[in-house]
């Protein structure tokens, strides 16, 4: 499959974490962290979604494909509210659990960038530039809005399609009760910000290395 050829070297550090996984299920014998490789395939859907944008041949097809990786771009920065899940736990040094959610939320984060970066590369021929900046931004809003409703709320990408009353519901409480849901809106900005100051470090990178 050439999207697992192009993104190959992402494997060394993906088999990392899960052996890492691996070696802390086979001590404890507990599937505690089970969690992790499904969300790192949620990390990589959109990636896969971006990867399929730059092949698009239509605009209907494009569109469809976008549509698809801004739904699930939120499950890449996700993974990182999995350190959550940090504490201090019998027979397993608590060094050992923040490497294993480190490293995977690090992979989901590069993931994310890495079709962000795809996304943006399509959008540059159809977009002015002097307004990308500030639709990174909402995108990144929006995934800090997406990390809400999955961590808290505990909704998930496909419950659009599975449940759309219930999501809608309460998205439209979130909206029209900002102040009561505060906590809603501070998480949404400020992770979005975060994220958006990271993904640009991130370009800059990438261009003088």
């Amino acid at each position: 499959m050439n999207f697992l050829k192009t993104y190959r070297w992402l494997q060394p550090m993906l088999l990392f974490t899960a052996a890492l996984l691996l070696g802390r299920m086979i001590h404890s014998r507990s599937f505690q962290f089970l969690f992790i490789p499904w969300n790192l395939f949620l990390a990589m859907v959109p990636l896969y979604f971006s990867y399929r944008l730059g092949m698009a041949k239509s605009k209907i097809a494009g569109w469809i494909y976008l549509c698809l990786w801004l739904l699930f771009f939120p499950n890449s920065m996700y993974i990182v509210t999995d350190l959550f899940h940090l504490r201090v736990r019998p027979h397993i040094p608590q060094w050992y659990d923040l490497l294993i959610l480190f490293t995977a939320a690090l992979n989901g984060l590069i993931m994310g960038f890495l079709s962000l970066r795809d996304v943006e590369q399509y959008m540059l021929p159809r977009v002015s530039k002097k307004y990308l900046p500030m639709i990174l931004l909402f995108i990144f809003c929006l995934c800090g809005y997406g990390i809400y409703l999955g961590r808290y709320l505990r909704w998930n990408s496909w419950d659009i399609v599975t449940d759309p009353v219930s999501l809608l519901w309460d998205v439209k409480d979130d909206v029209f009760h900002p102040f009561r849901n505060i906590q809603c809106w501070m998480l949404s900005s400020i992770f979005g910000v975060w994220l958006y100051i990271l993904y640009m470090y991130f370009k800059k990178v990438k261009t003088t290395i």
